[in-house]
């Protein structure tokens, strides 16, 4: 299995999250059934949109080159754009592969 990091520290890499905020959104995990997943709990906490962890999702899944040198603001264009979509992948499946992995 690939070494993938966690969503948690791709948000603070983006600098959407901070790093005690991590903390307390692992806190509430714990608190809750194994199949919770961190972005479903950052969002319901207010700490992050829907399209901050699908972001985080596809640096994590390397949807896009060099996405490790992406800014947030360049991700999100990335996510939002079908031009600048990777080929053969449109946006709606994009965002759909997203969706699907992060409620899995």
């Amino acid at each position: 299995m690939l070494d993938r990091k966690k969503i948690g520290e791709i948000l603070v890499e983006l600098q959407v999250l901070t790093p005690a905020e991590v903390d307390l959104v692992l806190r509430a995990l714990d608190q809750r059934g194994p199949h919770t997943k961190f972005g479903q709990v950052a969002r319901e906490m207010g700490f992050v949109r829907e399209e901050h962890v699908l972001a985080a999702l596809a640096v994590q899944m390397r949807l896009f080159p060099n996405v490790q040198e992406m800014s947030l603001h360049q991700l999100m264009g990335r996510l939002c754009d079908p031009v600048r979509t990777p080929p053969r992948l449109p946006i709606q499946k994009v965002r759909r592969l997203l969706y699907t992995s992060w409620t899995k």
